[in-house]
């Protein structure tokens, strides 16, 4: 037990140094390089922590201030261990991809603080810990749109973020309070009106598209890929939630996919269509995470995973276009797969991941997810179809502008339009592991069925209390 939390802490460790570095006068390049080689380190701590089933009974529990019972401040369990190389891969694909001139020192000092509140977030089940660390991460992306360019969008998400944090502690104060017994209720319907407002759904959404559109786009992915808000929902409001609830937290969220991958078919920036494919995507793992059958619980548990990975991947590209042609219109045909034929073929890839494409880990997931929707729903699972088809259709125009037709000139002459050796193996190795888990996720699989499981037997135990 002992070695587990020795690489516990090492893996949380791995993003310290780097926040240590930072504060110190090291140059942003070799901060950089710091931080690619903590984020490495840290992706294969994860990974030994999350093969390895004595490192799954790491537990620190105190006795709940909410719900009655105990509570783990520190767990590593089922569910969480395939989150942390989850948390990981997505700082080491920011820190390796993201151009120079949108990663200065403090945008590395805050990619690595945002790692460690997302690591600390996925290793509790702490209503009182999430909630301190929800604040931390809001607190963490409004950072990054502090200059004045971005003042609106930065109000914008004051008002969403700060309303959602806010519902979110008087939710927490509601349970854990002595009156409990008779605002319980009340107090679990804030949070979940906080997970919907933090996930983007429908009608709690506004901040998405605007964010990603005008504010800064590098910042939005890392603050909604890991998904908090789903995991604020998995935790804490999954098992404890009447099935009414839960059934229309499900229709929320099913309106929201269908929703937000339409609007990401016709929008005219790449940027806004990210924000509105993100939605979607988030929204297809909330109506998973809020059905009652295994199957579709477990499906909703690799969506997660699958569409942070693919997203992330597909809005970092965008980005690394960004830096080479400047704001990216989809109206018109920006050409390029010929000077970049292994970002086109990286974007499709993830592209397709994100549709739930056979042979991808994402086809897995929705057939899960579809396959225990329809017994329990029937609705959502032609839902999830319909909103499966308009996001293809939606990454396939974005593929067609971005990289086909004549080639258009870099924004700046003189700029080299190749992917430097450090984009290039980030890509191709995400790709790998979209496709790596989707033709053999036997592994995955059977540890998201435990993870759902588990959550479904808590779930009877609570509502029979």
């Amino acid at each position: 037990m002992s070695d587990a939390w020795l690489w516990l802490a090492g893996t949380a460790l791995a993003p310290a140094v780097v926040i240590i570095a930072a504060l110190f006068a090291v140059d942003v390049e070799r901060l950089r390089r710091l931080a690619v080689i903590a984020a490495a380190s840290m992706l294969l701590a994860t990974f030994v922590i999350a093969a390895t089933p004595d490192f799954r009974r790491i537990a620190w529990t105190v006795s709940s201030l909410s719900w009655g019972g105990s509570e783990a401040i520190i767990r590593v369990d089922t569910l969480s261990a395939a989150f942390l190389p989850f948390a990981a891969g997505l700082w080491l694909l920011t820190v390796a991809v993201t151009p120079r001139a949108s990663l200065d020192r403090g945008g590395v000092l805050r990619t690595a603080l945002a790692t460690l509140i997302t690591l600390a977030s996925f290793l509790t089940e702490s209503a009182v810990v999430l909630l301190l660390l929800s604040v931390a991460s809001v607190w963490t992306f409004m950072a990054a749109l502090q200059d004045s360019a971005h003042g609106y969008q930065r109000r914008i998400a004051g008002i969403y973020l700060g309303g959602s944090t806010l519902l979110f502690a008087i939710g927490v104060v509601l349970m854990a309070g002595p009156a409990a017994p008779r605002t319980g209720t009340a107090g679990l319907w804030c949070i979940v009106i906080a997970a919907l407002i933090r996930k983007g759904i429908v009608p709690f959404h506004a901040w998405v598209p605007e964010v990603f559109d005008h504010g800064r786009l590098g910042p939005a992915i890392l603050f909604s890929a890991p998904q908090l808000g789903a995991y604020m929902t998995v935790v804490l409001i999954v098992p404890r939630a009447s099935p009414e609830a839960l059934r229309l937290i499900a229709i929320l969220a099913l309106g929201t996919a269908v929703y937000g991958a339409a609007l990401a078919l016709v929008q005219t920036s790449a940027r806004r269509a990210c924000g509105y494919l993100f939605m979607s995507q988030s929204a297809l793992v909330m109506a998973g995470l809020d059905g009652r059958s295994e199957s579709a619980l477990a499906g909703g548990l690799l969506v997660w995973l699958s569409a942070g990975l693919a997203f992330a991947g597909l809005a970092r590209c965008v980005l690394v276009l960004e830096a080479r042609r400047g704001r990216l219109d989809l109206r018109t045909f920006h050409g390029g797969y010929e000077r970049m034929p292994l970002l086109a073929i990286t974007f499709l890839g993830m592209g397709l991941a994100c549709t739930g494409f056979p042979g991808t880990l994402g086809f897995v997931g929705q057939e899960l997810l579809v396959d225990g929707a329809v017994d329990e729903f029937p609705v959502m699972g032609f839902a999830i179809v319909v909103a499966s088809a308009l996001t293809g259709l939606a990454v396939l125009r974005m593929y067609f502008s971005l990289f086909c037709g004549r080639a258009s000139p870099p924004a700046a002459p003189g700029l080299r339009f190749g992917l430097t050796r450090r984009e290039t193996w980030t890509f191709v190795a995400l790709v790998i592991a979209l496709v790596g888990f989707g033709l053999a996720p036997r592994p995955l699989v059977d540890s998201r069925f435990a993870a759902a499981a588990e959550i479904l037997r808590f779930r009877e135990g609570s509502v029979g209390r």
